[in-house]
């Protein structure tokens, strides 16, 4: 029995590899879709009372979660009993971090009205407080399932949580309702995802009911303490964008810088995010098998993010305008300003992936840890110094610097565990440079013929055509890979 379970592990990790990446995937694009639709019915202002909501709430979700999620997980794969008591003793915990997290949280909502540096409908941040804990209890118990390797129940949830939001949101607010509606829709979207992975908890006979316990609680926060480090770094420095902008730039600048972000964000979790979820494995098992293969691995992620992030980055420069004007309207022109420079930082943004995920694999997060929080200092600081005068204008330069130094900080450290190819990675980063620059040239010349969403597609289809063409006379991209990707794609 043991011998069949260990041979069907492979087959496991895949499988679960393959839903996450699909319900992550399906996530994004629904949350783009609803972000988009959203602002058409609602408009910039309440869009940017949305984002704050959500920028405060990934911030202070860190101190309930406490980093004890990834160190559950790992615990629960390694011994499903005691997982079980862990469940229980994590459910009694952040019943009481809930409760003191959200009111720390609305308590400095409230010291900042006073000092007249908060522009968000504090409505919207009091439903967000109930979403933000609603989604740790969620994310505990999917911490569960991914303990005993059921990743298939957590990619449908993700997909029923994102459909639950677009349908109470988008009805609501096409029939008229306030713009309040848009988190009461995430607010039912967050009680869907309880109701289901509730029931699949309790399908599977696991108590979670809360049995405070300090002994696990005080061994899981000894593993826990550097994941909560790390998770608090990377929500500041995905947070505090937004959160300076309402503070000192008010609902309508983070309203537009969001809407750019959000775009960005969203492809920057599917095309890197989807190579992660191959990579990290086979990096951690090179890493102690075989270097060369780790070396390799690198080198292909590098280079296939090359060929994706440049000719999105040129398509998003050049198109930025009509892009907005098709899918948004008028009202929302001035957001192309911070999207194309955001484009700009696409190429560190992905690139980071690899860089990052091997440092991690060769038990150097902490040296990764190390370079967030040099980069956030860095990126706060100097927020803190331009964007009352520039406003969004400057929190987009400033992230895609803080982009920029994040990847070669991280690029530095590679060279512990890794003889870098550097010639090989520059010499595909000059093919695919020189051809996102003949992409980009055609793609000016033919900007006096975009006006609307068709001539945008039109002209974003030549010019991928044009890329496509010249990525495959450079030998970058195969006919034989194109086959096997088109036969991946039909066999799934």
């Amino acid at each position: 029995m043991e011998a069949r379970l260990n041979q069907d592990q492979p087959g496991r990790v895949a499988r679960n590899t393959t839903f996450l990446t699909i319900g992550l995937i399906g996530q994004k694009v629904l949350s783009f879709l609803y972000v988009l639709i959203l602002g058409r019915l609602v408009g910039v202002s309440s869009v940017g009372d949305y984002f704050s909501s959500l920028s405060f709430i990934g911030l202070f979700a860190v101190f309930i979660d406490l980093g004890l999620t990834p160190a559950f997980i790992r615990q629960t794969a390694r011994d499903r009993g005691q997982g079980e008591q862990d469940l229980r003793a994590i459910i009694a915990l952040k019943i009481v971090s809930s409760v003191v997290v959200s009111l720390a949280m609305l308590g400095i909502i409230q010291i900042l009205i006073s000092a007249g540096r908060f522009s968000t409908d504090v409505v919207f941040l009091r439903l967000a407080a109930l979403i933000m804990v609603l989604d740790s209890f969620v994310i505990t118990l999917y911490g569960y399932l991914r303990g005993i390797q059921r990743l298939e129940y957590e990619s449908l949830g993700i997909i029923i949580h994102r459909v639950t939001i677009m349908i109470v949101g988008i009805t609501s607010l096409t029939l008229g309702a306030k713009p309040i509606w848009s988190m009461i829709a995430l607010l039912s979207g967050s009680i869907a995802s309880i109701l289901y992975v509730g029931t699949q908890i309790w399908k599977r006979r696991i108590n979670w009911h809360p049995q405070w316990n300090w002994a696990p609680i005080k061994r899981l926060l000894k593993i826990a303490w550097p994941f909560a480090v790390a998770a608090l770094f990377i929500a500041i420095y995905s947070t505090s964008d937004n959160i300076l902008l309402q503070m000192f730039g008010g609902r309508r600048s983070v309203g537009l810088y969001g809407t750019a972000a959000k775009m960005i964000s969203a492809f920057n979790q599917i095309f890197p995010a989807a190579l992660v979820a191959a990579i990290f494995p086979a990096m951690s098992a090179s890493f102690i098998q075989d270097r060369q293969k780790l070396q390799k691995i690198f080198t292909d992620s590098m280079a296939y993010l090359m060929v994706v992030c440049v000719p999105l980055m040129v398509v998003l420069l050049l198109l930025a305008r009509p892009i907005m004007l098709a899918g948004w309207g008028e009202v929302w022109v001035d957001a192309a300003w911070p999207l194309r420079i955001l484009a700009i930082g696409i190429p560190f943004l992905f690139l980071n992936y690899p860089v990052g995920y091997l440092l991690n694999s060769a038990n150097l997060q902490t040296k990764n840890t190390i370079n967030i929080a040099i980069t956030v200092i860095l990126n706060i600081g100097a927020n803190l110094l331009f964007i009352e005068k520039y406003s969004y204008h400057s929190v987009a330069i400033i992230s895609v610097a803080s982009s920029a130094l994040l990847f070669f900080l991280g690029a530095w450290r590679i060279r512990e565990v890794i003889a870098v190819p550097y010639r090989q990675l520059l010499t595909i980063l000059a093919k695919t440079l020189a051809t996102g620059g003949v992409m980009a040239l055609v793609g000016w010349k033919l900007m006096p013929y975009v006006h609307r969403g068709p001539s945008a597609v039109i002209v974003g289809g030549i010019l991928a055509m044009i890329y496509l063409t010249a990525m495959m006379a450079m030998g970058l991209i195969k006919v034989s890979q194109l086959t096997q990707i088109l036969q991946r794609f039909r066999r799934t």
